[in-house]
């Protein structure tokens, strides 16, 4: 993918998160979870206790930076200059955006904002970059473990919000959990990098296609062989797995290699063993 395509991907996603933060977020007054919920629970928190008041900008800075110190070694440059792209471009657009009034319903608000906001994040993430925060976290775990963390950080942004219910106000903390609820689902779902799918390929040449094969991703092949009982020739039977965003450039060199493979791609729900992550870039 070019990087210009990357750069406008990031800041299209920029642009949803922020039409759900401005129309609908802040219009039905819902709590912000995550490193932009921990910063205003910080400043609340703060002024409360201590009467201490601290400006949310340099605070949510200074959290960002933190959490990027603890992951920098698993996450690769490209990714965070994307992720800063998006949450800088975010910060533009909401102030820019007018504050416009779609509907006085605050579960209309609620659902749609969430499902923006999904969608925004997923194409950051689609194009390599994150909107920063527990971005970060989610995906350095992610890595590291090699499966989804989005309800992880589903359940911690739901402790956060109870919180928040405990201490100020409960009505808008259930508002806000639903609207959390409904970004993990739709990010959860259109994010596929931790996805997995098996292939069993039939083909006439093995070692041609699992070269073209290994060209494109690093994954393990295991070769069986058959025999076909339509023809009564002798067939391979090419066996793997991959992460599902690898499959089109897999399927393209097993159909340049071989234009008459048979390919059967299935949803895998877990593996055990040694399976390689393609680094985040």
């Amino acid at each position: 993918m070019k990087r210009a395509t990357r750069v406008f991907g990031v800041i299209f996603g920029a642009l949803l998160s922020s039409l759900a933060l401005k129309l609908f977020v802040q219009k039905a007054q819902l709590v912000p979870s995550g490193i932009t919920g921990v910063t205003t629970l910080f400043q609340k928190e703060l002024s409360s206790v201590f009467g201490i008041n601290i400006s949310f900008g340099p605070l949510f800075l200074l959290l960002n930076v933190l959490i990027f110190l603890f992951v920098s070694k698993h996450i690769g440059k490209k990714f965070v200059t994307l992720s800063f792209i998006h949450v800088g471009f975010t910060s533009l657009f909401v102030s820019m955006i007018p504050s416009i009034s779609l509907t006085d319903d605050v579960l209309l608000l609620t659902i749609f904002g969430g499902i923006l906001n999904g969608l925004g994040i997923s194409l950051a993430l689609k194009m390599g970059g994150s909107s920063g925060g527990l971005d970060f976290i989610s995906v350095y775990y992610a890595t590291v473990k090699n499966r989804p963390m989005w309800h992880n950080v589903l359940i911690f942004n739901m402790f956060l919000l109870l919180y928040n219910g405990w201490r100020y106000d409960w009505t808008l903390s259930f508002y806000s959990i639903i609207y959390q609820f409904i970004s993990t689902e739709i990010l959860s779902n259109f994010h596929d990098r931790y996805k997995l799918s098996s292939l069993r390929i039939i083909t006439i040449y093995p070692n041609e296609v699992s070269e073209a094969i290994l060209k494109q991703v690093r994954h393990g092949i295991t070769r069986f062989e058959g025999y076909g009982m339509f023809q009564k020739k002798k067939r391979y039977m090419l066996y793997m797995v991959v992460n599902s965003f690898e499959i089109k450039e897999v399927l393209n060199a097993i159909k340049e290699t071989d234009s008459h493979a048979f390919i059967e791609v299935s949803t895998v729900n877990r593996i055990e063993g040694n399976f390689h992550q393609r680094p985040i870039e």
